[in-house]
């Protein structure tokens, strides 16, 4: 709950800085990952993350780039563990959950090359949080194009190489939405081995919403609008799914997260699925929910806020404190420095809501035991 702005920055001013969980950080993947982790097969097909005419920094696959970046834009240089753990320190952060950025571009490229970039990426991830394994910790990508594939990645990578997650696109994948009854066997697999799914998109496909409009260059705004658009899009039609279309009402113990879209389209998002259910006309479309989409939602369902978002007390008003995580999105073009501070000046919020979105509520998702 909000409460007056004097009050509020008085306590804020009190209140000590607590250090902060980075619920969604990203890495971009060394040269190692596709030199030394990618199969044999498929090295020949990929330099990794390579430097363009205008010499800046692409994902380059099959002589093309990967995302299509306005020119002006430029992926910041890979860093090895130890520097990530010194911009961890300087932002205040006592933990980083990683996720992939060329990896993630690849959940949308042809089956072989999409699951065999996971799979290099989950063992070189593994190695790489692996120096410093009270610092840094990865959600596993796997990609829906073979299911079976899919759980077995998952399985490799938690079981095995200690992902604290697994994550997916919500893209269709063959025509194939999240809702799929071919998607079950991961969802099972994954509420098995007592992990997250995360729900991440990228841009760049033309697939994805938005792209049909937005997603080509022939104009330089043609990127921005289509990255405004492919986020939080994308990530109601993949609550709708999973929600409306009985996946956590067949999985009752799956957490799920929808990250990287803000928080602030749940409420809305949310509600608008609850009218729709208690329809007299529209309800027995939702066939087999035992519940409300709200209440599957707050039993189930987390997203992620941007650290200087002013509409988080919205979200929180609208779907609780315990439902929202801080994430940095670090080091993505559209992250900044000083994050926790942004969170504390742009959120006026009680002290103990700050405290459950920036660590408790992370902490409480992906099962961390920490000091």
């Amino acid at each position: 709950m909000t409460d007056t702005p004097g009050a509020l920055e008085a306590e804020r001013q009190a209140a000590p800085r607590y250090p902060a969980i980075d619920a969604d950080g990203h890495v971009h993947e060394e040269d190692a990952m596709f030199a030394d982790y990618l199969e044999p097969a498929f090295r020949g097909r990929t330099l990794g993350w390579a430097l363009n005419a205008d010499r800046n920094r692409r994902f380059v696959v099959d002589g093309e780039e990967h995302p299509p970046f306005p020119k002006e834009i430029s992926v910041r240089k890979p860093m090895p563990a130890e520097s990530r753990i010194k911009v961890l320190d300087k932002e205040c952060i006592r933990l980083a959950v990683l996720y992939p950025s060329a990896a993630l571009v690849a959940g949308y490229m042809e089956a072989g090359f999409s699951h065999a970039a996971m799979r290099a990426y989950n063992g070189w991830m593994s190695d790489w949080c692996g120096a410093f394994p009270d610092r840094l910790k990865f959600a596993a990508p796997v990609a829906l194009h073979d299911v079976t594939e899919a759980v077995r990645e998952a399985r490799r990578a938690v079981a095995d190489l200690g992902a604290v997650a697994v994550t997916v696109r919500p893209n269709p994948v063959g025509g194939k939405r999240l809702d799929h009854p071919d998607r079950e066997p991961l969802y099972a697999a994954v509420e098995e081995l007592g992990v997250p799914l995360v729900v991440h998109e990228s841009t760049g496909d033309p697939a994805t919403a938005g792209g049909d409009r937005y997603g080509g260059m022939m104009r330089p705004e043609s990127y921005v609008f289509h990255h405004v658009v492919s986020h939080p899009f994308e990530q109601m039609m993949a609550a709708m799914a999973l929600i409306c279309g009985g996946v956590l009402e067949r999985h009752p113990k799956l957490k799920v997260g929808f990250f990287e879209a803000g928080c602030s389209w749940a409420p809305y998002w949310i509600s608008r699925l609850d009218d729709h259910f208690e329809h007299p006309r529209l309800g027995g479309y939702m066939d087999g929910l035992a519940m409300r989409p709200s209440e599957y939602f707050q039993r189930q369902c987390v997203v992620t806020c941007d650290p200087g978002d002013p509409t988080v007390p919205l979200a929180v008003e609208g779907l609780g404190a315990d439902k929202i995580l801080f994430a940095t999105d670090y080091p993505h073009f559209d992250s900044g420095a000083g994050p926790v501070n942004e969170f504390l000046e742009a959120a006026p919020l009680h002290e103990a809501a700050r405290r459950r979105i920036l660590w408790s509520n992370a902490a409480e998702f992906y099962g961390l035991s920490l000091d």
